[in-house]
């Protein structure tokens, strides 16, 4: 439950589009708070709550640079990469966020690595991560593909046994709490949670 929570909170930070904006700002390059007031017409007291409740959040972070002359400047960044997910259908509604992990050393890990490393002249080297980055992508589609065909089936078969044990449920209350005690450790979190009111 404290995940969702995280997400809620996550989804009503993004749910600014000021802060939204300079997200997309920072995705570009680092910014001082300077110029992000300039860029997005906005008092540079309102920029820095934002980049406060941003920071808080974990997804920038600001640095300090020190330069010859005059004060040190704090400049922002962007801090991780995460992807977030809203599944509607006509069973169920839900939100997943996925934040990128340090890679296992895979195939393509070390097949990207080599071509990083590689010292051919450099059309030949961008042409072959290009190449190689397509092939990725592609691999990347299918296997969105596969995961949103598992999750219907997913949520198809949760909402099944979910409205089964209700009418169970209504039917016999005891033999509802032996399945349960039976099953308990099996069912999934969401119908545990979804069956609480029964």
């Amino acid at each position: 439950m404290e995940s969702n929570k995280n997400l809620g909170r996550l989804l009503d930070i993004l749910g600014n589009e000021t802060r939204r904006r300079i997200l997309l700002l920072l995705t570009r390059r680092p910014y001082f708070v300077s110029e992000l007031s300039q860029e997005l017409g906005v008092g540079q007291k309102a920029v820095l709550e934002h980049l406060r409740i941003l920071e808080s959040a974990g997804l920038i972070e600001g640095r300090i640079e020190r330069i010859p002359r005059g004060r040190p400047r704090k400049y922002y960044t962007i801090k991780r990469g995460f992807r977030i997910e809203v599944l509607l259908t006509p069973y169920a509604f839900g939100t997943e966020m996925y934040e990128p992990k340090v890679p296992r050393p895979t195939k393509e890990y070390d097949q990207a690595r080599a071509l990083i490393k590689s010292t051919e002249p450099l059309e030949e080297k961008i042409r072959e991560l290009l190449t190689f980055l397509e092939g990725i992508e592609k691999r990347i589609e299918e296997l969105v593909r596969t995961k949103q065909e598992l999750e219907e089936v997913r949520l198809l078969t949760e909402t099944y046994i979910e409205n089964l044990l209700r009418r169970i449920a209504r039917e016999d209350e005891r033999e509802f709490e032996r399945i349960v005690k039976q099953f308990g450790p099996r069912l999934p979190r969401k119908i545990l949670d979804a069956l609480e009111d029964v």
